[in-house]
């Protein structure tokens, strides 16, 4: 992309900055669940509506997940948009910045599309927060063809590419066996000591563990 293009790309997301500042904002105050994000599937699409992007709710079958394209270039520009909250904690995560900067984005590129041979693409990825959403869609052939696909993430500190680590998920059950408590407590199993062992052995492994290395146990 030119210098010139890249100048126009930035003009247009400065002219919505204060609207993709609003949109953040409001899905920050109306956090919504994996699955249950409704307003929020209907108001982050809103803006690309109104600047001539081709929105299509509910795609392939998800009622919150949403497609927007603009442009007819050869080469395909996938933006995702998440904006699921943490149940109990809201958007600790951040995907109200998610969406807004995806949104922007796009926006940014659509003032280029026509001259860069671009398709801009949003995607509207639900139930990130355990859900799957994304995978869910690449199931349904959501991203076939796509050239790239990106988002940005917050973080505390700015870099270009992210290390994420892969996830293994483990249900452990702990039984244990019944006894007096006073008579006979040596014939009992206490259930809740193998598990507070578990976890506190988890704990104290995790301040050991390099930074390459990933440990997390609810």
């Amino acid at each position: 992309m030119t210098t010139d293009a890249k100048e126009a790309a930035r003009r247009a997301v400065d002219r919505r900055a204060e609207e993709l500042i609003r949109l953040s904002e409001r899905l920050h105050a109306d956090p919504e669940t994996a699955w249950e994000e409704h307003r929020a599937a209907a108001a982050v699409p809103e803006l690309l509506d109104r600047a001539g992007f081709d929105v299509t709710s509910s795609y392939l079958g998800l009622e919150t997940a949403f497609h927007a394209r603009f442009g007819t270039g050869p080469v395909r520009i996938a933006l995702c948009a998440e904006y699921d909250a943490l149940p109990g904690l809201g958007h600790a995560c951040g995907h109200n910045l998610i969406a807004a900067s995806s949104v922007g984005a796009a926006l940014g590129l659509a003032a280029v599309a026509d001259d860069a041979g671009l398709t801009v693409e949003v995607y509207g990825t639900p139930a990130e927060e355990g859900g799957g959403g994304k995978i869910e869609l690449l199931d349904r052939g959501a991203f076939a063809g796509v050239d790239l696909a990106m988002m940005a993430h917050p973080a505390p500190v700015d870099v270009a590419e992210a290390r994420p680590f892969a996830v293994s998920h483990s249900h452990v059950s702990y039984t244990g066996r019944s006894a007096h408590a006073a008579a006979y407590p040596e014939a009992g199993i206490n259930a809740a000591d193998a598990f507070t062992v578990a976890q506190v052995a988890i704990g104290l492994l995790r301040q050991h563990l390099p930074p390459r290395h990933g440990c997390t146990a609810w």
